[in-house]
């Protein structure tokens, strides 16, 4: 089991993440989302990461809470956090508004075939 503590004050769940891509090791910052079914990357991110929009797999619709659009999707190398580490893992990208402080969302396809806990009493997420 994995925990770590969170800020409930924030507002968001936010986690470190790890990305690696060939040799080079780059942290940031995501929100956990359980609304949100793929994991998103900030397309700014995505670029500082190492990823060109030649690197997309291919598009699909997304729905945000005010329209539908259409996104690119990239198979990053590595992904780590909360103690998952996810290989060729899918993401999408797409712009996140500015002053959010984050640099992307991790989405349920992060967490699949784990337990995860949010305790909001204790302040903790939990992966099993």
């Amino acid at each position: 089991m994995t925990a770590v503590s969170f800020n409930k004050k924030e507002g968001l769940i936010i986690v470190p993440v790890t990305v690696k891509k060939g040799n080079e090791i780059q942290e940031y910052e995501f929100a956990v989302d359980t609304g949100a079914t793929t994991t998103l990357v900030d397309s700014d991110v995505l670029h500082r990461m190492g990823y060109a929009p030649s690197d997309s797999t291919g598009t699909s619709h997304t729905v945000t809470a005010s329209k539908t659009e259409i996104v690119h999707e990239y198979s990053l190398d590595n992904m780590m956090s909360l103690g998952i580490i996810k290989r060729n893992f899918k993401v999408i990208a797409r712009s996140l508004p500015i002053g959010l402080g984050i640099d992307g969302l991790l989405g349920l396809n992060f967490f699949k075939q784990k337990e995860l806990t949010i305790d909001f009493r204790l302040s903790e997420i939990r992966i099993n």
